[in-house]
């Protein structure tokens, strides 16, 4: 990897020991030194010297399992929601969330607007084809006769509740 694209390497404790948080509450990752030092990114022996003090003050818990590996538990370990961090451990100044919001088409409220307005209840369920052709069918069959429009704008409300009763979200 080209050494402008390898992110900056720190020794302060302080940003160690933040970016250690960040990985024990936004991952399952087991701790060690190794991870640590790849997580933050720092030397191997300043995440040991920061996991080390962490111990004595009892805020981590050392363990060696049967093979001899070392690794650190956090007490009330769980899992948070990872906040955007800049490399060197600094909160990246975030930005607002855009939250999208989608609504879920009401079945009855599709079929009243379809009962007013042939095809309007298919426009509130998102289908704009759809509410296109069923107004032009639902027109043309007012104006042939009452009964064929009356029947076909009986089918419209009907597939406008439809529409809206399997309306999904799209994943766009």
């Amino acid at each position: 990897m080209p050494q402008a694209l390898l992110p900056p390497r720190t020794s302060d404790p302080a940003v160690i020991e933040h970016r250690l948080l960040d990985l024990a509450y936004t991952t399952d990752s087991i701790i060690t030194a190794p991870v640590l030092a790849y997580y933050v990114p720092c030397s191997i022996g300043d995440a040991e010297r920061v996991l080390e003090r962490l111990v004595t003050e009892d805020r981590l818990r050392m363990e060696i399992d049967d093979d001899g590996n070392i690794h650190y538990i956090m007490p009330n370990r769980q899992r948070l929601a990872p906040q955007r961090m800049s490399y060197g451990g600094a909160l990246a100044r975030q930005s607002p969330q855009v939250i999208e919001s989608h609504h879920t088409p009401n079945a009855a409220a599709a079929a009243v607007l379809s009962l007013i307005v042939p095809g309007a209840g298919q426009l509130y369920a998102g289908r704009p084809l759809s509410a296109i052709a069923w107004f032009m069918l639902v027109s043309m069959g007012y104006l042939l006769l009452i009964v064929p429009g009356v029947l076909l704008h009986i089918l419209c409300i009907a597939a406008a509740a439809g529409a809206a009763h399997q309306w999904r979200p799209s994943m766009a």
